[in-house]
C-alpha cells in the first residue's frame, strides 16, 4: 500500500477518495477508538506511576501532570510520524488535507483543538457520531485542518 499512497500523494496532493481507495480507510473508526484507550491507558499508567515516585505528593500536581505528559505526548508522536503510541500500535495514521503527515504546527493545533472539544460532552458525541458515520471519518477537531485517519500505508 506504501508505493500506492505515495504516488497517489505524488500525483493529486490530497486525502485518497474513501470510494476509489477504500484500503485506506477500512476499519479505522474502530481502530481510532482502541487508539484512544491505549493512549489513556498508558497515560494513566504513567500518572499512577508519578504519584507512587512522589511518594503520594504528586496528586496535588496529578492534573497538571496529566494535561502537560498528554499535550506532550500527542504534539511529539504526531508531529514526528503523524501517530500517537496507540495510533502506531493500531496502524493508523493522522492526515492533512493534502494527505501529508502532520508538521509540528500543524501537531499543535490539531493537539488544542481535540482538548477545547474534549471539554464538551456534546461535542465528543458529535465527534464520535461523525467518526462512526462519515466516509472519511472526520471529528469536530478534524474539520479546520481537514485531516482525517488513515490505514498507515507503510
Amino acid at each position: 500500500m506504501s508505493d500506492t499512497f505515495d504516488s497517489f500523494i505524488g500525483g493529486v496532493g490530497r486525502l485518497p477518495n474513501p470510494e476509489t481507495d477504500p484500503q485506506f480507510y477500512d476499519g479505522v473508526p474502530s481502530r481510532r477508538l482502541i487508539a484512544w484507550a491505549i493512549d489513556f491507558v498508558g497515560l494513566w499508567l504513567l500518572a499512577a506511576l508519578f504519584v507512587v515516585l512522589t511518594l503520594g505528593l504528586g496528586l496535588f500536581l496529578l492534573g497538571l501532570f496529566v494535561v502537560a505528559v498528554d499535550f506532550a505526548h500527542r504534539v511529539i508522536s504526531i508531529s514526528s510520524g503523524s501517530a500517537t503510541i496507540g495510533m502506531r500500535l493500531m496502524r493508523i495514521e493522522l492526515r492533512g488535507r493534502d494527505g501529508r503527515r502532520f508538521h509540528m504546527g500543524q501537531a499543535i493545533g490539531h493537539t488544542l483543538l481535540y482538548y477545547i472539544a474534549g471539554m464538551s460532552v456534546i461535542a465528543q458525541v458529535i465527534s464520535v457520531i461523525m467518526m462512526s458515520g462519515s466516509s472519511l471519518g472526520r471529528g469536530l477537531h478534524d474539520l479546520p485542518f481537514g485531516s482525517t485517519m488513515i490505514n498507515s500505508p507503510e
